[in-house]
């Protein structure tokens, strides 16, 4: 896999496009994560057509965002409130089964290559094949996963015989039985399997389509497939039925003459219900719309949503070709990885494979969401509105785990349910909450949409918020400051503890931001929070609780370090000496027991350096540095939630270079495979916080009560960072270059902000009449 980047010219074209030799590919797995497409409901691996292509290397996958089996998990030893299933991302049958023979045989690869185009989501393959007696062929394949049409998967082939006569068969069906293997070493690879999922309950086929109707295997939903294809070519065709429920094609055989071409166009379907009636009559309404159009028509209309995705997100990194295409390439995953239908989220892996069994995390609420407000703020607000549809399984939650009131989301899910069998590492980890909440302050902020926070956000913000006087307590013993005992902070390496900071102070922040939604909710709608507060059985005195925790919430803080604890043991604990630590036995998740990593002063990702970042200006620059002096040695960055938070908590304390390493680390995550796992789907929160290190880092971006704030600081060897972001429906340009940072309101009302530079706080208007400049002082 290659891209020839020419780092003078960041506008290059290559930037935009992953290409590959398919002759000679050293990880096909890898270049099958990093050519996926999706469109927020389908997600295509990006394997390549034909079974005579498969190798025991591949990992095919064809998956619907939001639907899933559900599985007894199997305990040997098992206990009250023990999640008891999980969700797995189906694997559903492959439109992408479209084989080639050429009855000759022998034929040599003159090229076969193929190109990701990232600015419009296509993928394009070129073959030239070669035979001594019969001449020679060109192939060219295009396919693409529609954003203008959720429903619809696109591929057309090309066969051209440039020279000579070629006898061919040409295979077109759908797959229900290709396999997947993975790492079952490895907790993070997942494993789904297409056959113990689907049970097929109807078929039907003619010469041109082929669909199939399955129920999932202890689930109400039922899986809609199908295929129509379109076939022109100047050469007879004759026909062949090949009926395999397993694997249905249709083959067609013919005579290419010199100069002859056959043209292929597919349409691929998909759809998913509760009710096998409706399924129908919404496939085929959807068929029938979808066929009215050309492949050109689709095509041209898919490329529209993405130029206009692309108008708004652009950015430019002048000076470093190589990252800016690592952020590109993130963005692209992000945005059609993302759940569109406020039912779906966004998985850890998102559409691109395996992993994680395609659960969603807190990855969407504390790196995700953040982004996609300032770039797509109507799709950060439907991955909220999934949050929002699971909230009853939250409050069941809740109950299991003897919280009378309020709603605990789970740990890592598809439909709701907590699916983590480990608990010290799962259901442990309560901060979920505070994610959650965060991420709708994130998003209102940035919005100021009130009318989603007194439909839905307020409910979320306040059913959580109970949890945390249910897990805490007023202990005499410190004064009686609010301590929250047993849980699990980020850091997985350390499970069980008491008064995790991170997990405290977002605590905190989330009953702090209940308590101003309460005042803000009777001050704006006073009749509707008065039916919001009886709906909910909220009483002042509750509220008046959550202010008394808030507070008085204990902070551990370490006066001989002058450091804060990451919780009330960690710092009594034998280090783990990571500088002579050998490599090949990191990740330690892969090498040791839990209990082993869990007596040491050791981290597997940022911790109270991520809850620095979130507290924005609650702590002083100078502390942040100190803490982020004592916790980067002890972190492993074994997971790839991590290096991003340290490259903004670098440049907010001053270190650029480090902030760059963490940075680049970030950015090329799965293009360079830095973790040697992206076989397995890409890392979509480690892509959004990329980008937040742009942002958030170097660009110094906090979006506050008081609005917009900047501490802009550009890496030495950067000319210059060019990026545009939404604001409370506006569009903003903001451009770094030495010696000056200027802002265009491309959209919108006029704007006030404030930006900070070597100390001093300059306060700037903006109108679209009247960009703004200012000059940075060296």
């Amino acid at each position: 896999m290659h891209s020839t980047i020419d780092p003078s010219r960041p506008d290059t074209g290559t930037l935009w496009r992953l290409s590959e030799d398919l002759r000679h590919r050293p990880n096909p797995r890898l270049s099958e994560t990093l050519f996926s497409q999706a469109n927020g409901y389908i997600g295509l691996r990006g394997t390549l057509e034909g079974l005579e292509e498969s190798t025991p290397e591949r990992c095919e996958g064809v998956y619907l965002n939001g639907v899933y089996s559900r599985e007894p998990i199997p305990y040997g030893e098992t206990a009250y409130g023990f999640a008891t299933h999980n969700h797995k991302l189906l694997q559903v049958p492959s439109c992408k089964l479209i084989a080639l023979q050429l009855h000759a045989g022998d034929y040599q690869s003159l090229e076969d290559s193929r190109e990701l185009d990232m600015a419009t989501g296509i993928v394009s393959r070129q073959q030239r094949l070669s035979h001594p007696q019969t001449g020679r062929l060109e192939i060219t394949t295009e396919r693409l996963v529609s954003l203008a049409h959720p429903e619809l998967v696109c591929i057309k082939m090309r066969i051209s015989a440039t020279e000579g006569e070629h006898a061919l068969s040409l295979l077109a069906g759908m797959d229900c039985i290709y396999g997947s293997s993975s790492d079952a070493a490895d907790p993070r690879a997942g494993s789904l399997s297409i056959a113990a999922t689907l049970a097929l309950e109807d078929y039907c086929q003619d010469s041109d389509s082929i669909s199939l109707y399955h129920r999932v295997v202890d689930s109400d939903f039922v899986v809609a497939s199908a295929c129509v294809d379109r076939l022109t070519t100047q050469a007879t065709l004759e026909h062949e039925y090949c009926r395999q429920s397993e694997r249905p094609a249709n083959i067609h055989h013919l005579q290419l003459a010199e100069g002859q071409s056959l043209e292929l166009v597919r349409f691929g379907f998909y759809h998913h219900d509760t009710s096998m009636a409706a399924l129908k009559a919404r496939q085929q309404e959807d068929i029938s719309a979808c066929l009215a159009l050309s492949y050109e028509q689709h095509k041209q209309a898919h490329m529209a949503c993405f130029s206009e995705f692309w108008q708004t997100a652009q950015l430019q990194i002048e000076g470093d070709g190589q990252t800016e295409q690592g952020l590109l390439f993130s963005l692209f995953h992000l945005f059609q990885s993302t759940g569109r239908n406020g039912t779906s989220a966004i998985a850890a892996k998102g559409l691109s494979g395996p992993g994680y069994d395609g659960h969603y995390f807190w990855d969407t609420e504390i790196y995700i969401i953040p982004c996609l407000t300032l770039l797509q703020p109507e799709l950060a607000k439907q991955l909220l509105m999934y949050r929002f549809h699971t909230l009853n399984a939250a409050r069941q939650r809740a109950r299991e785990l003897a919280i009378e009131r309020g709603a605990l989301y789970a740990w890592r899910t598809i439909g709701g349910e907590e699916c983590s069998a480990y608990f010290p590492a799962g259901t442990a980890q309560y901060h979920i909450n505070s994610a959650v909440a965060y991420a709708i302050k994130t998003y209102y902020q940035a919005s100021d949409d009130w009318d989603f926070i007194q439909a839905h956000g307020a409910e979320m913000v306040l059913e959580t918020a109970r949890v945390w006087l249910a897990l805490g307590h007023f202990d005499a013993g410190r004064d009686g400051q609010f301590c929250i005992d047993g849980v699990t902070g980020p850091d997985e390496y350390t499970a069980l503890v008491n008064n995790n900071f991170y997990t405290n102070f977002m605590a905190r922040k989330h009953l702090q931001f209940a308590l101003s939604l309460v005042v803000e909710f009777i001050e704006r709608a006073p009749q509707a929070w008065e039916r919001l507060r009886s709906r909910l059985g909220l009483t002042p005195a509750e509220l008046a609780e959550w202010r008394l925790a808030a507070d008085k919430m204990f902070l551990p803080f370490d006066s001989r370090l002058q450091i804060h604890a990451q919780d009330d043991s960690f710092l009594a604990k034998k280090p783990w000496d990571l500088a002579g630590h050998p490599k090949e036995k990191l990740p330690l998740l892969l090498h040791y027991h839990p209990l082993v990593i869990y007596r040491h002063q050791v981290l597997k990702q940022a911790d109270t350096v991520l809850a620095m970042y979130l507290a924005d200006d609650e702590f002083s620059v100078e502390q942040k540095a100190r803490d982020l002096a004592y916790y980067e040695p002890l972190t492993t960055h074994d997971s790839t939630l991590s290096s991003c938070i340290h490259s903004i908590e670098y440049a907010e304390t001053g270190d650029l270079p480090k902030a760059y390493d963490y940075f680049q680390a970030s950015a090329r995550m799965d293009l360079d495979n830095l973790h040697g796992n992206s076989e397995y789907g890409v890392h979509t929160a480690c892509m959004a916080g990329a980008w937040n290190s742009l942002v958030f880092g170097f660009l110094g971006l906090r979006m506050r009560d008081s609005g917009l704030h900047f501490h802009p600081q550009l890496p030495q060897h950067w000319r210059g960072i060019h990026i545009k972001l939404r604001y409370r429906r506006r569009l903003l340009s903001v451009s770094l270059q030495a010696g000056q940072i200027s802002f265009e309101l491309q959209s919108g009302e006029p704007l006030s902000f404030s930006c900070l530079h070597r100390g001093r706080l300059h306060n700037l208007s903006l109108s679209s009449a009247a960009p703004c400049r200012l000059e940075l002082a060296h």
